[in-house]
């Protein structure tokens, strides 16, 4: 039988009509091309061929299995052979032979490595030093000011001493430098990951007058000397969460180093084992709704600093209750200079944000440190009007000066922070990578989210041993360094040059800096983080399964706290997913006029059905938790429940299953699958399949389904065609429908045409009218004689459209 392809054009586009006979191919088709004319002036294309099931399509057009995992047959994309008539020896002794035969590394090959375990060799290959050189001076140098206040504040967040906060602008910068692949990304303190480490440091290290776990004294053994003499339990504060004098602090900042180092392990294994695909599994929602329940966390744990009072951090399912509670008991405690200082410092902060800020961008180019003006500004004034002594208000005290010497910190407290230490490496490497991808996207560039991991971990690891706690990328603070023209993380080393600048010399400097003013930096910086409030909204109207996704997680991490809302946002967002493939979309399909093309006759108000067979699309994954739901999904569509009818009903004869949108079958569905036509066959009706992927057919076939060569089909109209082979009138109205030649495209509005009801404008050349054959209602273009003699005469066996 013959292939034959005909374009049709506009009439001024017409050209001679030619015939172009192509050499025959393989399997004795030919095609001709032939150009004519169309009264609509729009093009056509109508194609002639057999009916084809998928045994007959495989058997003609040689099918052939892929050799290889790639989908390449013969392993061409990667340059191996595993079997077959091309491989040579297939033997074990062979493939290793081979295996190290490709392990030999070139020149060319070391060179590519190198530049893909060091991106940075590559990215200063291509450096511009005339263009580059001065927006990542200017970007480095302002980034390096946000750093100063930024570090002590977070550090304090976490409990810890603010010279930490200092120490994550030197030397984690460093290090994503040589191995990051962002170019616009800072790394260091970030809100979120002093808040998940605080979690860590006041469970073991104690706090609130509590002293340290017994097996923390245990496997650290008492303070060095250079902390004093102090006692464990002796107790002084700091920033609302009380630290326990200079013994205390080096306790909690054991723990903090001990789950940081074991954080970083965790994300260089995940690196080695190419786990960059997890962040797949945390979507936008989720990661917005626990970031945003967080950031309650973060602005609640300043509340103290700003009023100037000691509340105790409790360990709690309902964290932030307790914490509000404790706050309404003390409030009587409060310091009227605290709430002064904050209250001045917060009023700054928000008129310079919010109505300044844009207009000095337009006076200025680099954006003023408003942050570092209001601590040098506060320090001034605490230590010439010696605030902390006259009026209590807590100061953040001695700062030393210099890099902290080397030192590994403990392994033997990994076991009891292993948990932490997972959820720290996993939601931190999410959120950072979400934010280098933004600016990946935004500056056209590429990310490698397995080196990217393989860098965190690396900055996580080094950073400890120099008494750095965990480091991630902040948002402010990249999208500054993005807004000043940073090109590349050049401007990261600038930044780090500054941190050292004022670690070996201003440190000191900082010591009369009153916590009030550092918390209230935290609460303005937590303004991009609450504005995610509008992605609920947002979600709402585009998505309930994403808007539900982000409330669990927000609602679990404010009522509970961090860890548990993770957890159970975590949980939900995957029983989604488990929901959304339990119960996909189903639709019955019918033939649009005059075409071979099925569309959900929902839509499609002028699709027919085809009298006896129905056309049932089922859009998910068929495996043991969805068989039942397209059972019921099934009998409920097409009106026929094969338990309650054998036989009795004549009206339906087959049932065709779109399979295109069925992107997994497991045993238990292809197992469904012969029962149900098992079932169906009995009551008398047939089932076939059409447009079935490859895997379907594969598990088809090795499930034994019988008659598989006979009941699957390459396309719908093939199966709907071959489904009538037993009623020849309603074959031969299909198929004369299809090879009409003057079919006319429903416009819009066109509701007379649909229902049948028609008005004087019949009489128009555009107009349609109604047929019916063996009962069934189509429509042709008025005056269409030649799909007239079609739909009386037509006989033919093959398919046209």
């Amino acid at each position: 039988m013959d292939s034959i392809l005909e374009e049709q054009t506009e009439p001024d586009m017409q050209q001679p009509k030619q015939q172009v006979a192509p050499p025959e191919a393989q399997d004795g088709t030919q095609r001709v091309l032939r150009k004519s004319s169309w009264a609509a002036g729009k093009q056509r294309i109508r194609v002639s061929r057999p009916i084809f099931t998928q045994y007959n399509f495989d058997a003609r057009y040689q099918f052939t299995e892929p050799q290889s995992g790639n989908g390449i047959p013969g392993g061409q994309e990667t340059g191996l052979s595993w079997g077959g008539e091309n491989s040579g020896d297939s033997g074990l002794g062979a493939r290793l032979r081979r295996q190290l035969h490709n392990l030999r590394c070139s020149g060319d090959c070391a060179l590519s490595n190198a530049f893909r375990l060091l991106p940075c060799l590559a990215i200063m290959r291509a450096y511009r030093p005339r263009s580059d050189l001065l927006p990542d001076l200017a970007a480095g140098l302002t980034v390096g000011i946000m750093n100063i206040p930024q570090g002590m504040a977070y550090a304090l967040l976490a409990g810890l001493p603010p010279v930490c906060g200092l120490y994550l602008g030197f030397v984690p910068l460093l290090v994503y430098f040589l191995f990051g692949t962002s170019r616009q990304v800072s790394m260091g303190t970030f809100a979120i990951a002093s808040l998940m480490l605080a979690e860590s440091v006041s469970r073991l290290a104690g706090g609130a007058g509590r002293p340290p776990v017994p097996e923390l004294l245990d496997i650290l053994g008492p303070p060095p000397a250079m902390y004093g003499p102090g006692d464990a339990n002796e107790t002084t504060s700091a920033m609302g969460n009380p630290l326990v004098g200079e013994a205390k602090a080096w306790y909690r900042m054991q723990v903090a180093l001990s789950v940081s180092l074991l954080a970083g392990v965790l994300q260089i294994l995940l690196g080695l084992m190419r786990f960059g695909f997890i962040t797949l599994y945390l979507s936008t929602p989720l990661v917005s709704g626990f970031t945003t329940g967080a950031a309650l966390h973060v602005l609640s744990s300043q509340v103290p600093a700003i009023f100037g009072i000691k509340v105790p951090r409790r360990e709690s399912h309902f964290e932030l209750a307790v914490f509000y509670v404790d706050v309404a008991r003390r409030l009587g405690e409060t310091n009227p200079v605290s709430v002064l200082v904050s209250a001045l410092s917060l009023g700054l902060l928000l008129l310079f944000r919010l109505f300044l800020s844009d207009r000095l961008r337009r006076c200025c180019r680099f954006p003023v440190p408003v942050e570092l003006l209001l601590v040098v500004g506060a320090t001034a004034i605490s230590h010439l009007a010696s605030l902390d002594a006259n009026y209590g208000l807590r100061t953040v005290g001695v700062i030393p000066s210099g890099i902290s010497a080397p030192r590994l910190p403990s392994v033997r407290l990994w076991p009891a922070l292993f948990q932490d230490a997972a959820l720290l490496a996993v939601v931190m490497y999410v959120c950072t990578y979400s934010v280098c991808k933004i600016y990946a996207e935004k500056n056209n560039y590429q990310l490698d989210a397995n080196q990217e991991l393989f860098a965190y971990g690396l900055v996580n690891i080094l950073g400890p041993v120099f008494g750095c706690y965990f480091s991630a990328g902040s948002l402010s603070r990249s999208q500054v360094q993005a807004e000043l023209g940073g090109r590349t993380q050049l401007a990261s080393l600038v930044s780090a040059t500054l941190m050292l600048f004022v670690l070996l010399f201003l440190g000191p400097m900082f010591s009369q800096l009153p916590n009030a003013v550092l918390a209230c930096i935290i609460v303005v910086a937590l303004k991009g983080l609450l504005m995610q409030f509008t992605d609920a909204k947002r979600l709402y109207r585009i998505s309930k399964f994403d808007f539900s996704i982000w409330m669990v997680c927000f609602v679990g991490v404010v009522a509970l706290n961090v860890t548990y809302g993770l957890m159970i946002g975590f949980a939900y967002s995957l029983l989604t997913v488990v929901c959304r493939t339990q119960s996909p979309r189903v639709s019955i399909l019918g033939r649009l006029p005059l075409t071979d093309i099925y569309q959900d006759y929902r839509y499609y108000q002028c699709a027919v059905q085809v009298p006896g067979v129905v056309v049932f699309r089922f859009d998910g994954a068929l495996y043991f938790a969805s068989v039942e739901n397209f059972r019921r999904k099934l009998a409920k569509l097409t009106g026929f429940d094969p338990k309650l009818s054998r036989g009795e009903d004549e009206s339906l004869h087959h049932i065709v299953l779109d399979c295109s949108g069925v992107n997994y079958v497991d045993s238990v569905g292809a197992r469904f699958l012969q029962s149900l036509a098992a079932e169906y066959k009995l009551a008398g009706v047939c089932i076939l399949f059409a447009c079935c992927p490859h895997q379907f057919r594969r598990m088809l076939e090795r499930s034994d389904f019988p008659d598989r060569s006979a009941c699957v089909y390459i396309s719908v109209h093939d199966a709907v065609v071959g489904a009538l082979a037993d009623y020849p009138e309603v074959r031969r109205w299909v198929i004369s429908d299809v090879r009409s030649r003057n079919n006319s495209v429903v416009e819009p509005g066109a509701s007379a045409v649909v229902t049948g009801i028609h008005s004087a404008a019949d009489s128009s050349a555009d107009a349609l009218r109604r047929e019916t054959v063996t009962g069934v209602q189509r429509f042709v273009p008025a005056g269409d004689e030649e799909a007239m003699s079609l739909i009386r005469n037509n006989g033919t066996s093959e398919i046209s459209c």
